[in-house]
C-alpha cells in the first residue's frame, strides 16, 4: 500500500511545513541586504557576536577539564553545582541544583515531570516566543494570561489566571525580568503567585536568565533564585531557571541550571522523578560542568561591560523619547536586554517593521511576543552596538513620522 509523504507525518508534535515559511520582515531584511548594504540590525541578542568582552578559559584549565575521566550524573557534577550555589551567596543549597544543557532544555524536562499529553500550562504575555515550541513539542497546550498594562508598567493579573486555569493546568511559567517589557516580579506578587499555584497543584517555574541585568533599583523586586526563598510546607514547587549564556555571555557552551524550591517532600520527591528523566539522556558536556567554576568566577569579565552597554543604550533611548514629534512610546525597563517601543493603536506592527527592514533598519514587531491586537511595540535589543542604535533610531523615528 503506497502513502503520501505527509501521511508519515500526520501524528507530528511539530508545525506544518506553511506555518515555517519566512514572514514579512524576514523575507524585507533579506532583501534589503541582498542589495549589499550593511543596514542597521537593533534586533540581534547573541552577546558573541557584539563588541562585549569573551570570557576566554585558561588553556591549562580547559585542557585538564577536556582530559578528566568521564562521570556520569544525572544532577550534574558536584563542583558545577557547587560554583552555581556560591554564584547565590550562600542562599541556594547545591543539592537542590539541577544541571540541564540548556533553559529551553529544562522547560522541556519539567513538562515531562509535570504533565501528561493533553494537560495544559499558563504563561503571562507579552513574552518570549519560544515557550510555544517548548510546550507544542512535548503534547502541551500553552494558555495565555495577559499583563496588566498600565501606560508601559506590567503586572500579573491574577484574576485573569484564576479564569484561566483548569484542572487540567500543571504549571505557570513566568519570566522574569520579562522577555521583551523588561517586567521584574515584585515579592508581594511572587508570593501571591507561589500561594495560587500551590493551592491548584500547579508549579512555579520562573525563567530568570535576565537577572544579572536589572536596571532600576526598585526596593520590591522579587530576588534572584526565587524558588530558594521559598521553603513553606504550604509553597508547593518552585524552580528558578538560568544557565551560562546571559549570566558569562556564552551561549556556546551549553549549560543551564534550576534551583528547586518549596515544600521540602515536594521538592525531594520532584529531583527523585527529574534524575529519572535526565538519566535518559545526560545531555551536558563533563568538560562544560568541569568548567563552571572559572566561567561563573570570571562573570563579571562579561556581565558589568554588558550592564554599561544597557544602561548607555536604554539612556539613548530615554533621550530620542523626549523629542518632539516621536511617533512612538518607550515603556519603562526594569531589566533585561530587551525595550518596546509602543506605536498607536491604530499601527500594524509587522507591516511597520518589514516597512523598517526595507530602509535598514531591523527590529522585531510586538505581535512575534503576543502583545495583543491593540498594543502594537517594535521590540529591540538592548545589547546593540550603541552607534549602530543611535544610527537605527534616526532613521525609525524619522519613517514612523511619515507612515503614522
Amino acid at each position: 500500500m503506497k502513502h503520501s509523504d505527509d501521511t508519515f507525518f500526520q501524528h507530528s508534535r511539530t508545525p506544518a511545513l506553511d506555518d515555517l515559511e519566512p514572514n514579512l520582515c524576514h523575507e524585507a531584511w533579506v532583501q534589503y541586504k541582498a542589495t549589499g548594504q550593511k543596514g542597521w540590525d537593533l534586533s540581534g541578542s547573541n552577546p558573541t557576536q557584539t563588541s562585549l568582552p569573551s570570557i576566554h578559559p585558561d588553556p591549562d584549565i580547559m585542557r585538564a577539564a577536556i582530559d578528566a575521566p568521564y562521570e556520569a550524573s544525572s544532577q550534574g557534577l558536584d563542583v558545577a553545582r557547587r560554583a552555581i550555589a556560591e554564584m547565590y551567596d550562600g542562599l541556594v543549597d547545591p543539592a537542590r541544583i539541577q544541571l540541564f544543557a540548556s533553559t529551553s532544555e529544562a522547560i522541556g524536562a519539567l513538562l515531562k515531570l509535570l504533565c501528561a499529553p493533553g494537560d495544559n500550562v499558563v504563561t503571562c504575555t507579552p513574552t518570549y516566543p519560544l515557550l510555544d515550541c517548548l510546550t507544542a513539542l512535548e503534547g502541551v497546550s500553552l494558555l495565555e494570561v495577559p499583563l496588566q498594562d498600565c501606560a508601559g508598567i506590567w503586572a500579573v493579573d491574577l484574576w485573569a489566571l484564576e479564569r484561566t486555569c483548569s484542572p487540567n493546568t500543571r504549571a505557570l511559567l513566568l519570566v522574569s525580568p520579562n522577555n521583551p517589557t523588561g517586567h521584574l516580579v515584585s515579592r508581594d506578587e511572587m508570593a501571591a503567585l507561589v500561594e495560587f499555584c500551590a493551592q491548584r497543584a500547579m508549579a512555579l517555574i520562573v525563567d530568570e536568565v535576565f537577572s544579572t541585568y536589572c536596571l532600576r533599583q526598585d526596593g520590591d523586586a522579587m530576588p534572584k533564585a526565587a524558588a530558594a526563598h521559598f521553603s513553606s510546607p504550604r509553597d508547593g514547587l518552585i524552580v528558578s531557571l538560568n544557565g551560562l549564556s546571559k549570566v558569562c555571555g556564552l551561549p556556546q557552551h551549553k549549560l543551564g541550571w534550576g534551583i528547586f524550591g518549596g515544600a521540602p517532600n515536594i521538592v525531594h520527591e520532584a529531583m527523585q522523578r527529574m534524575s529519572f528523566i535526565t538519566d535518559s539522556t545526560l545531555s551536558v558536556s563533563g568538560w562544560v560542568q568541569r568548567m563552571t567554576p572559572y566561567f561563573l568566577s570570571h562573570r563579571d569579565d562579561f556581565a558589568q561591560p554588558c550592564l554599561a552597554r544597557l544602561r548607555q543604550n536604554l539612556a539613548t533611548l530615554e533621550s530620542y523619547a523626549q523629542k518632539d514629534n516621536v511617533q512612538w512610546r518607550l515603556d519603562r525597563v526594569q531589566g533585561g536586554w530587551s525595550a518596546c517601543l509602543r506605536l498607536p493603536a491604530r499601527a500594524d506592527d509587522m507591516a511597520i517593521c518589514a516597512h523598517l527592514a526595507s530602509r535598514g533598519v531591523r527590529v522585531f514587531p510586538g505581535s512575534f511576543f503576543d502583545f495583543r491586537e491593540k498594543q502594537p511595540a517594535c521590540i529591540l535589543s538592548l545589547i546593540t552596538e550603541p552607534d549602530c542604535l543611535d544610527h537605527g533610531l534616526q532613521i525609525l523615528t524619522h519613517e514612523l513620522e511619515s507612515l503614522l
